[in-house]
């Protein structure tokens, strides 16, 4: 009870920090906007055909001062911070490097004023992440402890910078703490209102949109077109991931200075944006969503507006900017929510009589399916809106939006792919139990071996013997292959004599690392369809630590939950 009581104050005390980080976040954009937008535009304005093409050089600069701070002093501030974040929490214990806090306040800001096209939501998330693992570094707490004060201190940053309490709580359990029990989620709710009440109090209790009081929902007939919603946002959401992803890959194979991608990028951003300067392609985009809102746009600016703002957050988080995919995700969102809206009341007039609701439900789907996270946007949505009576067209669209991505996704998301790419697999909506637990924690050591000489009758007695269906073989000290029962039965019985072990064995064999999660190597045992797999050493893969197999498995869910109690 003691401990909970300190993770419970620190938990608090990771909601103000992450609350006042989330205000010096937001006036450092507001400086920094008012930086390039006010004084640098006015002295590089040039209109050719009413279009300035000034708003082209604001991004581009921007990333002239961002990219070489980003790759010189914190690489980890690159992108959108919550992948970061997760591997973390994941692996690394909730250890993130204290000088993360500053730096990504400073070259998010940058970018974000500047004019790229990215949310607050991701530099905030590390923000306030990285401030709980400071404050866990502070008091000493072990790992399990600095991951929950992590949580908090997103959540807290999260909820600060929506003014969405709930919202702010369940992103962090959601998309970060999966298999969160009752006690855990206390002090992540605490620093989650404490952060909202922060920044509430600093910028007045303001919704981050303004709906019109038009966008309702009141006829359950309706609910069939925001099931057809979901399906389409949950392909658009596959669509999406995919192009942020092909261009960061583009971006990443170009043969340019790492510190000057990010001004290519802005480059291409702002010859996007100088098109549409008022309507939310660079910056945040907000604005954006208020005219959608507001009814103020039409089907055919809707659909271009969705599209360019998925190449324009491609091209500037993707280059190397950094800044969040979480409001852009709501701004693609919204234009393509609103366009359907519009069809659907096209062929369904009397019962569609508010198309630009469809907007709202269509922000809360498209991230449901990029992030599979539809919790905390089907709360967050109505928190930041101000209006709760969506909740039914929300949960629908949502829920069937996340079932479609994740067929064709794989489980995967928009921040677990970034993972994914360097080797560590995540999976969304499910727990990292095993995630916690190495393999050298767990692996039998006391290894039952054979040699390539041995004959078939002498495998037989040795698997009537140590009743295993497997075995690493061994020779000369080093591994060279495996061979397992169902090797044995397919040589019959007749033909076995004179056969040896070395010629049946398997020498492609799937091999596992001590300082690998269980999680990880589990999902090796399953894609490979393997029962056991020898653990090796990093720098000889022919040496022999140990070996994994499914009981050894059973034996890690006992060792997460002894440290958890």
């Amino acid at each position: 009870m003691k401990r909970w009581l300190i993770i419970d104050l620190l938990g608090a005390l990771a909601g103000i920090a992450g609350g006042l980080g989330a205000i010096v976040f937001r006036m450092m954009i507001a400086v920094n906007r008012k930086l390039f937008f006010g004084l640098i535009l006015g002295k590089v304005s040039l209109q050719v055909l009413n279009v300035n093409l000034g708003y082209t050089i604001l991004p581009i600069l921007g990333g002239l001062v961002a990219g070489p701070l980003i790759m010189k002093f914190a690489p980890e501030t690159k992108g959108h911070g919550v992948p970061e974040v997760m591997e973390a929490v994941a692996f690394k214990g909730g250890r993130i490097r204290k000088r993360v806090v500053f730096l990504k306040i400073l070259v998010s800001s940058v970018t974000i004023g500047s004019g790229g096209s990215a949310g607050r939501e991701g530099p905030i998330a590390q923000i306030g992440a990285s401030i709980g693992s400071a404050l866990g570094d502070l008091f000493k707490l072990d790992s399990r402890d600095v991951r929950l004060l992590v949580v908090c201190g997103l959540s807290a940053g999260i909820a600060g910078t929506f003014n969405a309490p709930m919202g702010g709580m369940l992103f962090g359990l959601e998309v970060l703490y999966r298999g969160v029990g009752l006690f855990d989620a206390v002090p992540v709710a605490l620093a989650s209102v404490i952060g909202a009440a922060i920044v509430s109090a600093y910028y007045g209790p303001k919704p981050s949109f303004i709906a019109p009081p038009t966008l309702t929902f009141t006829n359950p007939s309706e609910l069939i077109w925001y099931f057809v919603l979901g399906a389409l946002m949950g392909l658009t959401a596959i669509v999406w991931v995919k192009i942020f992803y092909v261009v960061e890959d583009f971006f990443t194979n170009l043969r340019v200075n790492s510190s000057y991608k990010l001004a290519l990028g802005g480059a291409v951003t702002g010859l996007i944006g100088m098109f549409f300067p008022e309507h939310g392609i660079m910056g945040v985009g907000y604005e954006g969503i208020n005219m959608v809102l507001a009814g103020k746009l039409g089907l055919y600016l809707l659909v271009a507006l969705g599209l360019l703002k998925m190449i324009a957050t491609a091209c500037t988080i993707g280059s190397g900017g950094s800044g969040g995919v979480f409001a852009p995700s709501l701004y693609i969102g919204t234009m393509l929510g609103g366009a359907m809206g519009l069809l659907f009341q096209m062929v369904s007039p009397s019962v569609v009589r508010s198309p630009f609701t469809y907007s709202l439900a269509g922000m809360a789907a498209l991230f449901a399916g990029a992030a599979q996270a539809p919790l905390s946007v089907m709360i967050m949505i109505p928190e930041m809106s101000n209006d709760y009576s969506l909740l039914p067209p929300l949960m629908v669209s949502s829920v069937t939006s996340f079932i479609v991505a994740r067929v064709f996704l794989k489980g995967s998301s928009i921040y677990t792919l970034k993972l994914e790419r360097r080797g560590i697999r995540l999976r969304m909506g499910r727990s990292f139990i095993l995630e916690e637990v190495k393999v050298g924690e767990i692996m039998t050591t006391n290894v039952v071996s054979v040699h390539e000489d041995a004959t078939l009758s002498e495998l037989e007695l040795l698997i009537a013997k140590t009743h295993h269906h497997g075995f690493p073989v061994v020779e000369d000290g080093r591994l060279v292959g495996i061979v397992t029962f169902g090797d044995l039965i397919r040589i019959p019985a007749e033909l076995r004599r004179g056969v040896k072990v070395g010629d049946i064995m398997h020498k492609e064999v799937v091999v596992a690392y001590p300082d690998e999660s269980v999680q990880m190597v589990l999902d090796r045992m399953l894609e490979r369809r393997v029962g056991r797999v020898p653990v090796v050493s990093r720098s000889d893969p022919t040496k022999l630590l140990g070996i994994m197999t499914h009981s050894d498995v059973m034996k890690a869910y006992e060792v997460a939950a002894s440290e958890r109690i």
